[in-house]
């Protein structure tokens, strides 16, 4: 039936191929979710040295829209800490810049040998005012001079609902 509708009268075959790709490109669209990044850096060794900051870069092509952000770590079966106090700074593309300090929690319960992870919300409904390069540096404002077991911090940048 689908196939028919996409059909012309004339039966054109370029005709039947421009209406097909168009559909096609339409249906993707529509399923895109523009803007939705996940950036991440893995921590050599497991380890993440209390001066070594973090920086993430995420590029703002579309202001105007909100976002939601999220801080999230990925850690061993049991961490060298149970709390891990952050500063993260943000440098939006017009020129901002926010600080926002963070204290994850290591309170997974999932039993296992796994991988688990825990995250914190950074910031919600932002919208950037200006299209531009946006930074994150991630501090490690902890008391000791090395962590143990951490495998990858990141943020997470998804569309408001």
């Amino acid at each position: 039936m689908l196939s028919s509708y996409l059909c012309d009268r004339n039966n054109n075959p370029v005709m039947n191929f421009n209406i097909r790709i168009l559909f096609i490109l339409f249906f993707l669209a529509a399923c895109s979710k523009s803007g939705d990044k996940d950036l991440f850096y893995e921590f050599p060794e497991k380890q993440w040295k209390r001066f070594d900051n973090v920086l993430l870069e995420f590029e703002v092509s579309n202001p105007g829209i909100y976002y939601d952000m999220w801080v999230e770590i990925h850690y061993e079966d049991t961490p060298v800490v149970k709390q891990l106090p952050l500063a993260v700074i943000m440098s939006a593309p017009g020129g901002e810049i926010r600080k926002r300090h963070l204290e994850l929690n290591f309170d997974d319960d999932t039993p296992g040998n796994v991988t688990k992870k825990t995250a914190m919300i950074l910031r919600k409904d932002f919208a950037f005012s200006e299209k531009g390069s946006c930074t994150f540096e991630i501090e490690n404002r902890s008391q000791k001079i090395e962590i143990g077991g951490l495998h990858k911090i990141g943020i997470i940048i998804k569309r408001s609902h």
